[in-house]
C-alpha cells in the first residue's frame, strides 16, 4: 500500500506531468479524466494519432509510461445523434 502520502504524491507528480504534456503542445484529447495515476481520454481522431501522442508522452518521463491497462476501447458513431 505504502505510506499514507502515497496518493498525494502521485496526485502531485501527475498533475505536473500533465502540466508539463499540456505545455508542450501536443495534440489533446477532447476529455482527459484524471483519479490519481489512472487516467480515462476521449479522442474524435485516428488511432494514429492517439499512438502517435502514447509514444510523445512516453519519452515525457523515464518512469511514467502510458498504457491501454484493460485493452478499453469506446466508440461512438452516428446513432447516438438521434437520442
Amino acid at each position: 500500500m505504502g505510506t499514507k502520502m502515497a496518493a498525494a504524491f502521485a496526485i502531485i507528480f501527475m498533475a505536473k506531468v500533465e502540466t508539463d504534456l499540456k505545455s508542450k503542445r501536443f495534440n489533446w484529447p477532447l476529455v482527459w479524466k484524471r483519479f490519481i495515476d489512472d487516467i480515462f481520454f476521449l479522442w474524435n481522431t485516428t488511432r494514429q494519432e492517439v499512438t502517435q501522442f502514447i509514444e510523445q508522452a512516453n519519452k515525457h518521463h523515464q518512469t511514467i509510461k502510458f498504457t491501454n491497462f484493460l485493452n478499453t476501447t469506446v466508440y461512438k458513431d452516428e446513432r447516438f445523434n438521434r437520442c
